[in-house]
């Protein structure tokens, strides 16, 4: 299929995770794509946006907003590798036989950290008894601390306010629908909200993972319903509403769904309950994290909803990856918070930026889980 446009950018091998020269290409079908060529896997392409129009005008340059600054000064650090769900999109790979770090060892990480803010994930990290000497340890090195969960242990009641006397100061929460979990576990996400929402606790980010117009509705009602039972200043960063995840635990779809499907669900959701929601004027917008902004003009709200479309390492233009929050879950590396979740995923299948770790094991994993331990160092095993 021929291109209408094209231009040159760069991207991943999806074998090996080595980085190469890209092309992205605006074709005839209305979608955009990403091809490149491996000199040892070969050619490969990828779509990256369904509708090229949406892709081309997504980015906007020189952004001055709290969502941006927010996130550049964002680090986030994985407390535990345990899970007290099984979410079917999850980026990590939850493990529940891995024994935890220390306490004092999340801290002293947390020390050399340059951001001002952190976040603390997982897995999930309410699996930790000693989360809130975590808490207070970070807390003691000047550091503004949140956590991002779940909501089913927040659940417990007095759980959120031992977090928030330890020192939190804000909480996130992976929301999603009625048919994401199983009835016990959605019944017990509720009640975290509701109890997080009483706690007077900040709301970070509010996220769901999203597949189709009925599930963009339940996050609305998620949405109009904490901007209505808490006080403006208790209100989220932003809301994150986005397509499932590749990376992590594989999971089975009849499609993929891309940024401009979720944005236009969106609008039409909003104008149906007399709202709007239209791109953000300058949110630092690129095609993978796309703002808008949700306006109720009777309660006289304006709200920030990102849009995300996560990147695979075979759709991943890695041009775009210089926006926070930024993470360092690969040994001696400090990159996006998406780019070390794809080059985990990568160490998990055998491969390091182009270099064989090692020999896979069953299902083309590493041995031990597919991890490698901070303390070894990576193998070169040839290509």
């Amino acid at each position: 299929m021929s291109a209408n446009r094209t231009y040159f950018t760069t991207g991943l091998c999806g074998t090996c995770y080595r980085e190469l020269p890209a092309q992205i290409e605006y074709r005839e079908d209305g979608a955009a794509y990403i091809t490149k060529t491996c000199p040892v896997h070969g050619y490969e392409e990828a779509k990256v946006e369904s509708d090229w129009k949406f892709w081309d005008s997504a980015t906007q340059r020189n952004p001055n907003n709290n969502t941006w600054i927010e996130y550049n000064n964002l680090s986030i650090i994985e407390v535990t590798d345990r899970c007290n769900v099984q979410c079917k999109h999850c980026y990590h790979m939850p493990d529940n036989s891995t024994s935890d770090k220390s306490a004092e060892h999340i801290i002293k990480l947390a020390a050399t950290v340059a951001t001002e803010k952190i976040c603390l994930m997982g897995a999930e990290p309410t699996m930790r008894e000693d989360l809130p000497d975590i808490i207070r340890g970070i807390k003691k090195l000047g550091k503004v601390v949140s956590i991002y969960t779940n909501g089913v242990k927040l659940q417990k009641d007095g759980y959120i306010d031992e977090l928030k006397q330890a020192g939190l100061d804000s909480v996130s929460m992976s929301i999603h629908n009625p048919n994401y979990h199983s009835g016990t576990v959605w019944k017990n996400v509720q009640k975290g909200l509701i109890n997080a929402a009483k706690s007077r606790v900040k709301f970070g980010q509010v996220s769901f993972t999203v597949e189709s117009r009925r599930e963009v509705e339940h996050a609305m009602d998620k949405i109009q319903w904490i901007l209505s039972a808490t006080p403006e200043s208790q209100h989220p960063l932003d809301f994150c509403i986005r397509s499932p995840s590749e990376i992590g635990v594989p999971f089975e779809r009849d499609r993929e769904v891309f940024a401009s499907e979720i944005f236009a669900w969106i609008t039409e959701v909003a104008r149906e309950r007399g709202l709007s929601f239209v791109k953000h004027p300058n949110h630092g917008s690129n095609p993978y994290h796309v703002g808008g902004v949700l306006v109720d003009v009777k309660a006289r709200l304006t709200q920030t909803i990102q849009v995300i479309h996560w990147a695979t390492v075979k759709s991943v233009d890695t041009s775009y990856m210089y926006m926070g929050p930024w993470a360092s879950f690969m040994p001696n590396t400090w990159s996006t918070f998406l780019m070390q979740a794809i080059l985990r995923d990568g160490v998990r299948k055998g491969w390091y930026q182009g270099h064989r770790l090692t020999r896979p094991g069953p299902g083309g994993l590493l041995p031990n889980s597919g991890t490698v331990p901070a303390h070894q160092p990576l193998i070169r095993m040839g290509p």
